[in-house]
């Protein structure tokens, strides 16, 4: 290994590794080589084989991002797909957060789920559309079904954080009329929030096919939100060297079934 690390460095002019305590990182021209490699080697692979990919056979790995409405929403009718068809192959989920279109663009992350647009360099395409819903648990004494503007606005809430400590779809709906709800509590999940709602004054805005699950498990019920909050769209975004792997293909092929199913 020493010496291939050696004929590499010699061929490419660069250390391309470098010692950091009891591991290696890579220079910053080895990411650049790396890159590279990732987007030739499946094609190369691909060319010398001239196989297509095959479920029954692979021992992929597919690594995804995702929001806590996701994982709930749509990993079920995913992995029922996946585990049909390609029981030799691994789904890898990970927190949706800040940075994961950078790690998207970098390699570490294959699929990234959210209602965040992707930045242009990246590949996307909507899964499927989203309304909100609001639930509010008995402590909550207004009796109606559709909350006003103004009520909205003015009645405690529980935002579930998902970027710069707001729940954006619902925020930005808000920030661009030039108002913003009055947040009795921040947490970055849904089911506790739901739990914690059931018994104080609260109000939880979510997406309705979420709330439709979780509003049996508790004490809750569905009120209308605003028409002013509108609803989202849901993003598969992964980055263009993966446009034509054959295994990836297979792979954004379930999450749109699994996406028509719910």
């Amino acid at each position: 290994m020493s010496r291939s690390l050696e004929r590499l460095r010699e061929m490419f002019g660069d250390v391309l590794l470098v010692r950091s305590g009891r591991s290696y990182q890579r220079s910053v021209r080895g990411e650049r080589v790396l890159r590279e490699l990732e987007t030739l080697m499946p094609r190369l692979q691909a060319m010398v084989s001239g196989e297509d990919f095959d479920p029954a056979r692979s021992r992929d790995r597919f690594r995804v991002a995702m929001t806590d409405h996701a994982s709930m929403v749509l990993m079920p009718p995913l992995l029922e797909r996946v585990r049909t068809a390609a029981r030799g192959t691994t789904v890898h989920a990970s927190a949706w957060s800040e940075g994961v279109y950078e790690e998207v663009a970098a390699g570490g992350i294959d699929t990234a789920l959210s209602a965040e647009a992707a930045p242009p360099a990246l590949e996307a395409e909507v899964l499927y559309e989203e309304e909100f819903v609001c639930l509010v648990g008995p402590a909550q004494r207004i009796r109606t079904r559709r909350f006003t503007l103004k009520q909205y606005v003015d009645l405690p809430h529980a935002v579930i954080d998902t970027w710069e400590g707001q729940q954006t779809p619902v925020d930005r709906c808000l920030t661009e009329l030039g108002l913003k709800r009055r947040a009795g509590l921040h947490l970055p999940f849904f089911v506790p929030t739901i739990l914690t709602i059931a018994r104080t004054d609260l109000i939880l805005t979510l997406p309705r096919r979420l709330a439709k699950i979780l509003a049996a498990i508790s004490d809750v019920r569905v009120v209308e939100p605003p028409d002013e909050i509108k609803g989202f769209s849901y993003f598969m975004v992964w980055h263009p060297r993966l446009t034509a792997e054959p295994a990836h293909v297979w792979f954004r092929e379930q999450l749109r079934r699994a996406a028509r199913t719910i």
